[in-house]
């Protein structure tokens, strides 16, 4: 594989996609990164790393599909870290269908419409590294919200199908599941709920955005052995 790697980042105007979008600069990575309603925060990252956003609702799988079509007839990205989260934080009598919908297209159907879309590309390219970067694994029982808890829950096993069917290519998929942070949706949880996570965390304190994404970034360039698995990031809960 080439040394000059691209990588394509959903979700980098995010709180750890901002600095996954940062941490692979810093590595020499060519970036593009995807914002929805964040166009001030985009922008300044741009301005600041040089990245390229790419203005993208990942509810919509077509254009998605559209927008990697367009990306890979000149230059593919040979990594691909989703970051992008999408969860309401209501309890289950006060969720709605669309709810359930968008929280299971942006969390689990996009990265899968990516892969999909690009997979051809990286068979022909010599493979690539995919990080879907996650909540708590499915070993937790801290209390989530039910359609992001559910669509969460879909990331470790997209993952081992993707490996094991991928992984012949040289393409690795890879899960991050990262605990509460102090920032994004972890800075929305209720105080009991945060105190929950405090009291069994060994280290007794949330984490940052850039210690998920210096993991991030070490799967998605470093890593060469670890191939459909799950990568918990969590303070040790």
């Amino acid at each position: 594989m080439s040394p000059a790697r691209r990588a394509l980042v959903f979700g980098g105007s995010g709180a750890v996609g901002a600095e996954v979008v940062r941490g692979l600069v810093a590595r020499g990575v060519t970036v593009t990164f995807t914002w929805w309603q964040s166009r001030e925060r985009a922008l300044a990252l741009a301005d600041a790393t040089g990245a390229a956003p790419l203005h993208l609702d990942l509810r919509d799988a077509e254009a998605i599909r559209d927008a990697l079509y367009a990306m890979a007839s000149t230059a593919p990205p040979d990594v691909l870290v989703h970051c992008a989260a999408l969860g309401k934080s209501a309890s289950l009598t006060g969720l709605t269908d669309t709810d359930w919908d968008e929280a299971h297209a942006v969390n689990a159907r996009a990265p899968f419409v990516a892969v999909h879309a690009l997979t051809p590309h990286w068979m022909v390219g010599g493979g690539a590294d995919v990080v879907l970067v996650g909540a708590l694994d499915r070993a937790q029982t801290l209390p989530l919200p039910v359609a992001f808890a559910a669509s969460q829950g879909t990331l470790p096993a997209l993952a081992m199908a993707l490996a094991r069917e991928l992984g012949p290519q040289g393409i690795r998929v890879n899960v991050l599941a990262a605990g509460v942070l102090d920032a994004g949706l972890g800075a929305t949880l209720a105080p009991a709920v945060r105190a929950d996570y405090l009291e069994f965390s060994a280290l007794r304190r949330v984490g940052q955005p850039t210690e998920i994404a210096r993991a991030a970034v070490w799967l998605a360039l470093e890593n060469r052995f670890m191939n459909g698995k799950v990568l918990p990031v969590n303070g040790g809960i």
